[in-house]
């Protein structure tokens, strides 16, 4: 992961976690969705974004979320060390695990290939 990418994905990772031990949990989810498309093609960052959902699940009772996580970290593990992720996708059980999605405008540019030069 280069280092603009990076300090993206921590900074969306910080934020969600901020927002998750101030109980403002759809805001979390937002910043856990956001660093999991900035995360999703590298083993650790991909399992950590769906161990915060699934912690966010858990705290908040919704067993979709809970299920959904479970299944998913494993399958993120294997997704992303064979390089074989959704594009763009934002890793919440709301949301077919191989579906893609349109990448937010702002995060785009750390996906492209020359992002860290």
């Amino acid at each position: 992961m280069h280092k603009k990418l990076k300090t993206a994905y921590r900074s969306e990772m910080a934020l969600g976690k901020r927002l998750f031990s101030e109980g403002k949990f759809k805001e979390a989810f937002h910043h856990f969705e956001r660093a999991h498309v900035l995360g999703q093609f590298y083993v650790i960052p991909h399992a950590r974004t769906h161990i915060w959902m699934l912690a966010l699940g858990i705290r908040t009772g919704n067993a979709r979320e809970i299920l959904g996580q479970i299944i998913r970290i494993p399958l993120g593990l294997i997704g992303s060390a064979l390089g074989k992720v959704p594009l763009g996708n934002t890793g919440g059980a709301n949301v077919k695990l191989s579906s893609k999605m349109p990448i937010p405008e702002d995060l785009k540019a750390y996906l492209e290939p020359d992002a860290g030069d």
